[in-house]
C-alpha cells in the first residue's frame, strides 16, 4: 500500500469526533473506527479499495483536517477522487449557519444544540451502504444492528489493518447480489431481511443505480422509488433519504429508538402524542434530520459513551 497525504478544510464549527460518532452510533461498530485523535474506514474508491485516516488539526472553530489515503495505485486523481469522497462523507460541505441562527433564538433546541456543536451530517459512501443500513436497523436495537453489519463485512467484505484494530470494508452491491439468501441469512439476520438485502443488491447492479440516480428527485419521489425495492417501507426510504441523500428536512418517524429519544428530550415526565409531536416538530421541520442527529449523540452521552 503507497500513501496519499492532504488537507482538507471544514466551515466552522466542525469536530471529527462527534461526526464520526453519528457514523458509528456504538463502539463495536468496526466499518466506522475512532481512536482518540483519528477517524478511519475502509471504502471503495473508483476501481481501488482505499484505507483512509483522517485527523483534525485545531479546534472547533478553526478546523482542518489532515488525511491520510493508502491504496495500491495513488495518482492525482485518486487524491482529487478521495478529496470529494471524504468532503461527501464527513459533511463538509454543508453549511450550518441557518441551522444555528435557528437553534439559538430557540430556547429549547439551542441548549442540545450547543452541547454538540461542530458535529455534521455525515453520508454513506455508496447507496447500497444506505439501503443495508436501514434494512438490516428495521426492528432491532442499535446493539444488534451492528453486530450484523459486523458480521456482514467480515464475511462478505474484507479485512485491513487500520492501526489498534482491524477495519471491515462493508461488501458491495455487486457482492451480495451473487449470494443466496440463506447464506447472507448467516450473518444474523431474518429469512426476509436477507433476501431483501440480495434484491436490493441484484436491483441496485441490474438498473445500474448509484446515489446520483436520486440526487435531482425531490423527497416523495425518492420514496416513491424506494418502497419499490423488497423490504423497503417508508421508515427505511427515510433513513436513505437522510443517511444516504442528505436530506435534512427527513426525520425518519418510523425509528422507534429515535421517537423514545425525542419523547424523552421534549417531554421527560411523560409521553407525546404523534400530533403534538408533528406540531413541536414543525417549527424546526427544514433540520428534522440534524435534530435525529443531535439526538443520537445525546442519547450516547447519557451512556457516558461520549463526554
Amino acid at each position: 500500500m503507497k500513501a496519499i497525504q492532504f488537507s482538507l478544510r471544514a466551515p466552522a464549527p466542525f469536530r471529527l469526533d462527534l461526526t464520526a460518532w453519528v457514523l458509528r452510533r456504538r463502539e463495536a461498530n468496526r466499518i466506522d473506527s475512532l481512536d482518540a485523535t483519528t477517524y478511519r474506514r475502509v471504502m471503495p474508491l473508483g476501481s481501488q479499495i482505499v484505507t483512509v485516516s483522517v485527523e483534525q488539526e485545531g479546534p472547533a472553530e478553526r478546523p482542518e483536517l489532515r488525511v491520510s489515503l493508502f491504496c495500491k495505485s495513488p495518482s492525482s486523481q485518486t487524491g482529487l477522487a478521495a478529496r470529494t469522497a471524504i468532503t461527501r462523507l464527513l459533511g463538509l460541505n454543508v453549511s450550518l449557519g441557518g441551522f444555528y441562527a435557528m437553534a439559538q433564538a430557540d430556547p429549547h433546541l439551542g441548549p442540545l444544540v450547543e452541547r454538540f456543536r461542530g458535529v455534521k451530517p455525515p453520508l454513506y459512501p455508496t447507496l447500497f451502504e444506505a439501503i443495508a443500513n436501514a434494512i438490516v436497523f428495521q426492528q432491532i436495537s442499535l446493539d444488534a444492528g451492528i453486530s450484523v453489519l459486523n458480521r456482514l463485512a467480515l464475511t462478505y467484505g474484507d479485512v485491513f489493518d487500520c492501526g489498534q484494530r482491524p477495519c471491515y470494508l462493508f461488501p458491495s452491491a455487486h457482492c451480495l447480489a451473487g449470494l443466496r439468501a440463506e447464506e447472507v441469512k448467516k450473518a444474523g439476520m431474518s429469512s426476509n431481511k436477507a433476501r431483501a438485502l440480495v434484491e436490493c443488491a441484484q436491483t441496485i447492479i441490474e438498473r445500474g443505480l448509484s446515489i446520483d440516480y436520486f440526487e435531482k428527485m425531490d423527497n416523495e419521489s425518492v420514496v416513491a422509488e424506494l418502497v419499490k425495492f423488497r423490504g423497503i417501507g417508508r421508515w427505511s426510504a427515510d433513513y436513505v433519504l437522510l443517511r444516504g441523500l442528505g436530506r435534512l428536512n427527513v426525520f425518519p418517524k418510523g425509528d422507534t429508538g429515535a421517537r423514545a429519544a425525542l419523547n424523552r428530550w421534549l417531554n421527560p415526565e411523560g409521553r407525546l402524542s404523534d400530533a403534538e409531536l408533528k406540531i413541536i416538530m414543525s417549527k424546526w421541520r427544514d433540520y428534522a434530520g440534524l435534530i435525529y442527529f443531535h439526538l443520537l449523540l445525546r442519547g450516547l452521552a447519557e451512556k457516558g459513551v461520549i463526554a
